[in-house]
């Protein structure tokens, strides 16, 4: 997890299993944004390839999906920059985190 600002979060895809090694292991994740942003905090998985269950992170999780190493299709930006202004926008203490697979969104 990197701060990319104060309220901008980049991160890995928070994984289970023998990917939890190499990447963020979604517990650590959950408590990371449970102790620190409780109830402030909206997830962006971008990953294509594979989701987890919003529940994981009390549903405030938004998909905006294209693949690995690819851009995304023109057409999801707005949707993703007008969801993320929004929450941002609504409290001074929300922030975001973005994810792709590897975190190098």
């Amino acid at each position: 997890l990197t701060y990319v600002t104060p309220r901008i979060i980049a991160m890995g895809f928070p994984s289970v299993g023998a990917e939890a090694v190499y990447r963020n292991p979604l517990p650590e994740v959950q408590r990371f944004f449970e102790q620190r942003h409780r109830g402030r905090y909206r997830i962006y998985n971008l990953c294509s390839e594979r989701a987890y269950d919003p529940a994981e992170f009390l549903g405030r999780v938004a998909r905006h999906p294209f693949d690995d190493h690819n851009p995304c299709l023109l057409d999801l930006i707005p949707a993703f920059c007008e969801d993320m202004d929004a929450w941002l926008s609504a409290h001074d203490d929300n922030v975001v985190a973005i994810h792709c697979k590897a975190g190098k969104c």
